[in-house]
């Protein structure tokens, strides 16, 4: 998009917080707007512009954000971060779609440690055959026992929030919030509502100096306008709203701009994901973060398809690589996710592993110097000759190499060693990093107390 046209939407967005305003169901978020100037009318909030303007220039541009192992730290704003789905209910197996259970998790949790392209780990599916009360406390332990990966919560129920401040403070001690250790992603309800449980997440979580992400999900025409200026304007006065209550109760608070908007099917009513009026829009989401000079989260490995086939290869490869163009920050769902949010795959899961790290090299810079223009080794070879036996090629035959389990093979290899179609391929694959898995170290003490705390 051009300069202008950012300016624009984000003009509207202010236009709407302002003039429009925002419900916000709670009773301490309201009184916190009042404190500090805004207008509030019932549950409706309007904001001034230059109020606004405030809190956005008091969020940072970056941040660090903090793992068990420091090794596994994590900087926003400064590389791509990518995440893994979180949050489905179902679980795809060929055509059969079931319930997530605990099993389901754990494997997720072993591929997801062990992947050089997740970054983060998440709740990927959720473990219903867990009972609900228990269920948050059971998943996390999971989570935290098999990896030293920082983990991003899909929300924070009230059950949620207790069990990661309390696991919190056995990892890191009375003062673990001193320092960003919990990433959550809260969404908006369009239009222009934060539920109460909403904005008690956020209220505490800044206070808390921890990071949050609010991310709407504009359904355009339905829960949006149906033009797609309009979606990203009503995204982006929802996402800023969050932004604005965050820097009144800390101000200074890590904060991620988020969106995943996009259309909605006038003949079945669905979200739609998978389609270019998304992608085209999850690129302009980053660009207007970046003008605002905040970490943003968009797009993700999504597709409307039910299977792990050429249909949800394309959309998925479209959607991740045209926000890494972009110079998206942050990606959730950036492996597994299908069925428009709705369900995870494992062979999905590790299609898109590859597939990230396909865009992760095709994003690396070109390095233009003399050593690799090869100048003098092309005058030595001259016309006709070869450069296998050359030195220079030893020395740099394997930069571009990459481990996979796509085939690379004649087609006559590839026939003898089972002619495997790319899901089956997959699904062996990830059957296999099960299998491989190595826990990594964590103090007997801590799983202990872990242990007694999510598990009894």
């Amino acid at each position: 998009m051009r300069f202008r046209e950012i300016k624009k939407i984000h003009e509207a967005g202010l236009r709407i917080l302002e003039r429009t305003g925002v419900v916000f169901q709670d009773g301490e978020t309201l009184s916190l707007f009042a404190q500090h100037g805004h207008q509030v009318d019932g549950q409706r909030v309007r904001m001034p512009a230059d109020k606004v303007q405030a809190a956005i220039e008091s969020a940072p541009a970056s941040f660090v954000l903090h793992a068990r192992e420091p090794r596994q730290n994590l900087e926003f704003g400064a590389r791509l971060v990518v995440a893994a789905t979180g949050g489905a209910a179902f679980v795809l197996e060929g055509t059969t779609l079931r319930v997530g259970q605990l099993t389901d998790l754990v494997a997720l949790a072993k591929v997801m440690h062990q992947s050089a392209q997740v970054d983060m780990l998440g709740f990927s599916v959720e473990p219903q055959d867990i009972p609900l009360e228990k269920r948050s406390r059971w998943a996390l332990h999971t989570l935290l026992t098999l990896s030293d990966k920082p983990l991003t919560f899909p929300g924070f129920s009230p059950d949620l929030l207790e069990a990661a401040t309390g696991t919190a403070e056995i990892l890191w001690g009375a003062s673990w919030h001193e320092k960003p250790r919990l990433l959550s992603v809260l969404n908006s309800t369009s239009p222009l509502v934060f539920e109460a449980e909403t904005c008690r997440s956020l209220v505490i979580l800044a206070r808390l100096g921890q990071p949050v992400c609010v991310t709407p999900c504009v359904m355009g025409g339905a829960t949006g306008p149906a033009t797609m200026a309009g979606i990203l304007a009503l995204q982006h006065a929802e996402t800023i709203a969050g932004l604005v209550l965050t820097q009144l109760a800390n101000a200074g608070n890590p904060y991620i701009y988020g969106g995943t908007s996009s259309i909605t099917s006038m003949l079945t009513g669905d979200l739609l994901v998978g389609v270019p009026q998304y992608w085209a829009m999850m690129a302009a989401t980053v660009e207007i973060a970046h003008y605002l000079k905040l970490p943003c989260r968009a797009g993700g490995g999504l597709t409307d398809s039910h299977l792990p086939d050429m249909q949800a290869g394309i959309e998925t490869a479209m959607g991740l690589a045209t926000v890494a163009r972009s110079g998206v920050d942050f990606v959730l769902h950036g492996t597994g996710i299908m069925s428009s949010f709705n369900a995870v795959s494992l062979e999905k899961f590790i299609i898109d592993d590859e597939l990230v790290g396909m865009i992760r090299a095709r994003n690396l810079p070109i390095v233009v110097d003399r050593e690799t223009l090869a100048a003098d080794v092309v005058d030595t070879v001259g016309p006709g000759g070869n450069f296998l036996l050359e030195a220079h090629t030893a020395a740099h035959c394997r930069d571009y190499e990459r481990p996979t389990f796509f085939n690379r093979r004649r087609h006559d290899v590839w026939l003898s060693r089972g002619g495997w179609d790319l899901a089956t391929a997959a699904r062996e694959r990830f059957r296999q990093l099960v299998e491989a898995y190595q826990a990594p170290e964590i103090d007997a003490l801590i799983v202990r107390q872990l242990t007694n705390f999510c598990l009894q």
